[in-house]
């Protein structure tokens, strides 16, 4: 796995993480940036990406867990393609999507594997998505299920980018939608993963750093972090046409 890159239907709203955070209770009159509205960021796989600020996010070494539903078109065997990559430059990172046509986690530091699915999830349909590192072992879930557990060395600092549906703006574009993709500075077992894919997390939650829901159309260029760590997200740098867009989500996170 190596390359030259060059840097260049409705559910529950989303609102206990902040409703509850904020100390607001029964009978408090509050207004939510996130609707009721069950929807997804749609990517292009051409011109569009997002970015997102990383305020407690763990280092590539530390202990982490990653959560998110995915919807993809069927990729080629050279097929590249990222839906979150949190790293340092080139030297340091976790990488999260497509990597020559499989499902796959892997470092950005000479593109080295991490963890894969030994068979790709059927394309065209909604996939939870979740790896884990507990300092020795990277596990990717598929569905909810441990797909592969590899006792792999990872990149170790900490992250300063965070990339939606691309490495870098330019390369590694992806095509498909992304919901409900959440961080963690903490490892999630196999049973908790289970528990919650298929519906929105309760708040305040402790280790939870970042959690886009991308219900907040009212946010415009922007997806609010609903966690309460203010890591939300820019739609295409705020280019118009470089923005993903928000569509209806089929995933099924709603209760």
């Amino acid at each position: 796995m190596s390359r030259v890159r060059s840097v260049p239907g409705p559910r529950p709203m989303i609102l206990p993480l902040l409703w509850l955070a904020s100390g607001c209770g029964a009978g408090a009159t509050t207004v939510s940036p996130f609707g009721a509205s069950n929807l997804a960021l749609s990517f292009d796989g051409v011109t569009s990406y997002a970015t997102a600020a990383n305020a407690g996010f763990p280092a590539a070494g530390a202990v982490q867990t990653v959560e998110m539903w995915v919807n993809y078109p069927a990729p080629t065997a050279t097929t590249t393609a990222d839906f979150l990559v949190m790293r340092l430059d080139l030297s340091s990172g976790v990488q999260i999507g497509i990597h020559d046509g499989a499902l796959a986690v892997w470092r950005t530091d000479f593109d080295r594997a991490l963890a894969g699915a030994p068979t790709l999830p059927p394309a065209d349909t909604w996939h939870h998505i979740a790896w884990s590192f507990d300092l020795t072992v990277n596990t990717l879930y598929v569905d909810g299920a441990v797909a592969d557990a590899e006792m792999t060395r990872t990149d170790v600092r900490t992250p300063t980018s965070v990339w939606l549906g691309t490495f870098d703006g330019t390369s590694e574009l992806f095509a498909g939608q992304l919901d409900e993709i959440r961080v963690w500075n903490l490892v999630r077992s196999e049973s908790e993963i289970q528990t919650d894919m298929d519906h929105s997390a309760p708040g305040p939650v402790p280790g939870l750093v970042a959690y886009w829901t991308f219900d907040d159309s009212a946010s415009g260029g922007r997806a609010l972090d609903a966690s309460g760590s203010g890591n939300d997200v820019t739609l295409g740098d705020g280019v118009a046409a470089n923005m993903p867009t928000r569509v209806p989500s089929g995933a099924p996170d709603g209760q």
